[in-house]
This record gives C-alpha cells, structure tokens and sequence, in this order.
C-alpha cells in the first residue's frame, strides 16, 4: 500500500487528506472512493491519460484509491482537482512497490502534494496556496510540500521544504533519481513576519489621517463621532436628514485604521479563499436588498457578509431599508464574533469579528426630526419605519449619532468646537500622531472605565442613561474612556457628560417616536 498527502479548506480550518493506494487481484480497472462519481469520473481519465505520458500504464488489476476523509471532502472549498496531483503520485508508489523492474523510487517520510494534471501530465498553478502555508505550522517538520508554482508564491516563501514541479514528468524523476530535487531550506519567517498590531499602527500614513479630517471637518461632530469609533472600535450609527454626508463621511473610516498584520491577512485570505495579498482591511457594503442568507452565510456553508468583513468594517447604508430578519441576523455575530451554520449538509463555524457601521434616514421622506423641512409621512408610516431597527440591534450600536446640518460653532459640542480649534491652530498633525499613539495602546475593556462617583449619580439622572441595560452602561463608560483620552482639556469642563451622551442619542430619539 502506497500513501500520500494533501490538504483542503473547510470553513477556515486545514484538514489534511490522505490518499492510500493499493494494488490487488479482482476485476481490473482503477477505482477511486471518497468522491462523488462525476468528480471521480474526471479524475480518474486526466490521470489514466497523464500517466500514459510518462510512460506508466495502469495494469489490468485492481487498483483501488481510497481518499479520506470523505466528509470533510464532501464540505471542501478547495477545488476537488487539485487532488490530482497526490491521487497520481500514490498510484505511482504503489505500481513501483509491486513491480520495481529494479528501479527504486525515493520516498519522503511524509509528502503533501497539490495541483490539477492536465491531459498531457503538466501540473497545473494552484488558486490558494495560502491553504499548505497554515498546514505547514500544523506538521511536523519532515514533511516535504510538492507543489506547482503558484500564481502567487508570497505565502510559500514561508514554507522551509518546499519542492515546486511543472509537470507530473519532472516528479518522477527526482524521485527515480533516488534523491530528492534540492530543497529551497528557508529560514522559518513566520514568527518573524508576523508584526504585532503596535507596529503596524506606526506605519499609518499621519498624512492619511490628517487629510481624512479635514475632507470630515466640514461637518464636524460626524468627523469627531468617526474618529472615536475607529480610536475604540465602536459599532457606529449615523441617521440624519438626507444630504448631511453620512455615507460618504463613514466610507472614509477606514483611513483610520492600521494595514492587516500579516496573522490577520491569512486569517482574512482564508475566509475570502483568495490568493490576493492585499494590505487594507476588508469594507463590505451589501445592497439594502440583502437577504439574512447573504449576511451570515447560505444553504451551501459558504461565509456571508458578515464573515467576509472579518477584521473590517461591515458598511450598511439605509439601515431601515433592509428587511427585520436580515438585521435581526447580525446580533449574534457582533457579540459572539462569530457565525454558527448549521444545515443538513454539515456543521461549521466562520469568525466574524467586524465593525459595524451604519446609516439611515429617520422616515421615507427623510425629514422627521428636521428643523428646516417638514416631514411629508404620516406618523404610522414614521413608527413602522423605524420599527425594523430592533431596540436590542440599536443598544449594540455604542455610537449613535444625529447629524444635521449645524456648522456654527456655538451650537456644536466642546469636542466638535476643540477639533475646529486645533485644524485652525494648525496643530492637527500632532492630533494625528497622537490619535495613532492611542489606537496603538488603548485595550478597550469594562474594568478600564471607571467613574468616579459624582459621575456616575449624574449619569443616572440623565433621561438618555435611566433604565439602561448592562451593555448601554459599558458602552457609555468606554465613550467616555476614549473621550477623556483623545480630548483630555475637555474632561473637567461642566459640558464634558453631556457631549459625551450626544454621540448616543438615538434610542431615545427614537423611543419617543415610536411608542
């Protein structure tokens, strides 16, 4: 019996696959399990033909195939084809272990192999080899990686013992050589490549964020709401009459966050199954039309939205367009950081820690709570609008914002009239630098936002703070946290509690609406 090995991606987890070969008397013919019959089909004609190439005929015996294991097969998203490879070489093994014609082939103690072989027994470039850089970290160190160049080879240079092959031709004969091609020995990277977040979060452009602001300042308590909600991470909720800038003001969030560190490019690049290597944070913005499937994952196990944004921002305009289910969808991930499906096809789990940010109109016409325009709903209208948003989906939301077109400074808060006085003092570099100092050390959890007690009795006497729940108390105590941070001159002002609450205003705006 011959043995090799390969590997598959299931959900975002590296199964290995093992391919065993035997040869043994019965009908003759090669029989290949673990597969459904239309995949085994194809298999079993492009490496019947690939082996004729080389010059390897199948013997009139029986020679069976067996690959395993075949549930987790049955879930891959890896193409199927790129079994080829391995399924050939354990043929190879098991015919030269039968009949050797005194020719000895070099064996490894353990060898993955990946790649379709076409017609003529050329391996064929591999979509994601990221999936045998994650199963390297998960072996042992005697294993040896047959692959074909990839389209991208950034992630093997990471892989000590890796062997690359353009053709099933090329294989054999390292291996009738009885030596094995020389291997590229690299130096493991991994540990060293892997920047820890603070390092990246120096590498942020203060030019990227500078320019940033002063696009927002236009409207400046948006500008400062974004800025808080990349500073803590907070899930953040814009509503306003139209044309105050709210998507085109929330789509700048991510200029203020820090490039992949390169844990969070395989843990995203796993997710999305791609072999692009790119640098930016994912930015998902599903149509209003998208259905609860489509957000947390389908009927085929494949990851939603909510997956896809992982170690991103999740971007929903017109939040009250979409329908309650799909919004209902959403609570368990943003506090679990995870997504469950569980279908009559099988059972996995997708990670799906992302931001949520969001924006909407207060009614159809969009001028509920407008000083300028009336608004042309009637008020059922109005309640059933609103009503999608769900009160517990709102409370999830630590920043909720009403923007409107007030740009005169008297009428702003003490942060929106302090970032106008620092952009006209000419000192927003250093707010810049120092914006990325602190996302570079703030930690944000509970047990860091304690207030003092005066604080406290008075948070209670607010109308925006009575009857709160836990997770509104936490979420207040880290606004807060991150205010007293970033703007520390205004923490001792009278206004500071109450600038504060005005970046948390819709649950009562929207109470009062409703009910």
């Amino acid at each position: 019996m011959a043995k090799t090995f390969s590997c598959i991606l299931v959900g975002v987890e590296v199964f290995t696959i093992e391919i065993e070969t035997v040869i043994g008397n019965g009908f003759s013919g090669l029989n290949i399990l673990g597969l459904n019959s239309e995949i085994t089909r194809d298999m079993r004609e492009r490496i019947r033909s690939a082996l004729e190439s080389v010059g390897i005929l199948i013997p009139a015996r029986r020679v069976v195939v067996n690959i395993t294991p075949s549930d987790r097969i049955k879930l891959s998203r890896t193409p199927l084809s790129q079994l080829d490879f391995p399924v050939a070489a354990s043929i190879i093994y098991a015919l030269f272990q039968e009949n050797n014609k005194g020719i000895k082939l070099f064996k490894p103690l353990k060898e993955y192999l990946a790649g379709e072989i076409s017609l003529t027994g050329e391996i064929k470039k591999i979509e994601n080899p990221l999936v045998y850089h994650a199963a390297f970290h998960s072996i042992k160190k005697e294993t040896i990686f047959c692959l074909p160049q990839s389209k991208t080879n950034i992630d093997l240079n990471l892989i000590e013992n890796i062997e690359y092959y353009s053709s099933l031709k090329k294989w054999l004969l390292t291996r009738k050589k009885n030596n094995s091609i020389i291997l590229q020995n690299k130096k493991n990277l991994y540990k060293e490549t892997i920047k820890s977040n603070a390092q990246i979060t120096d590498e942020i452009s203060t030019k990227t964020i500078t320019n940033t602001i002063l696009l927002l300042v236009k409207n400046p308590k948006i500008c400062v709401a974004i800025i808080i909600a990349a500073l803590g991470k907070f899930n953040i909720l814009i509503a306003g009459e139209p044309g105050v800038g709210k998507s085109f003001s929330l789509q700048k969030i991510t200029n203020f966050f820090p490039p992949l560190s390169e844990k969070e490019k395989i843990d995203v690049r796993l997710i999305h199954a791609s072999p692009q290597n790119e640098e930016e944070r994912p930015f998902r913005a599903p149509h209003h039309s998208a259905s609860s499937a489509a957000l947390v994952g389908g009927s085929m196990l494949k990851p939603g939205e909510a997956s896809l944004a992982h170690h991103g921002i999740l971007f929903l305009d017109e939040l009250a367009e979409f329908s309650r289910s799909s919004l209902e969808s959403l609570r368990e991930p943003l506090d679990s950081g995870q997504v469950c499906l569980a279908r009559a096809g099988g059972h996995i789990i997708y990670p799906a820690k992302f931001q949520l940010c969001a924006t909407t109109n207060p009614c159809a016409c969009g001028y509920l709570f407008s000083r300028k325009k009336p608004c042309r709903c009637n008020p059922t209208n109005s309640r059933k609008y609103l009503q999608k948003i769900s009160g517990p989906l709102l409370d999830r939301f630590s920043i909720q914002l009403w923007a409107d077109n007030t740009c005169e400074e008297k009428n702003l808060d003490i942060f929106s009239q302090r970032l106008l006085k620092i952009i006209k003092n000419g000192e927003i570099e250093a707010f810049s630098k120092k914006f990325i100092e602190l996302q570079n050390n703030i930690n944000v959890h509970p047990e860091f936002f304690q207030l003092n007690t005066l604080n406290e009795s008075f948070l209670q006497r607010k109308p925006e703070c009575q009857n709160l729940s836990n997770r509104g108390q936490i979420k207040i105590n880290e606004l807060i946290f991150c205010f007293q941070e970033l703007f520390p001159k205004e923490k001792d002002s009278i206004h500071f509690l109450n600038s504060v609450l005005s970046y948390r205003i819709l649950n009562k705006m929207f109470a009062d609406n409703i009910y």
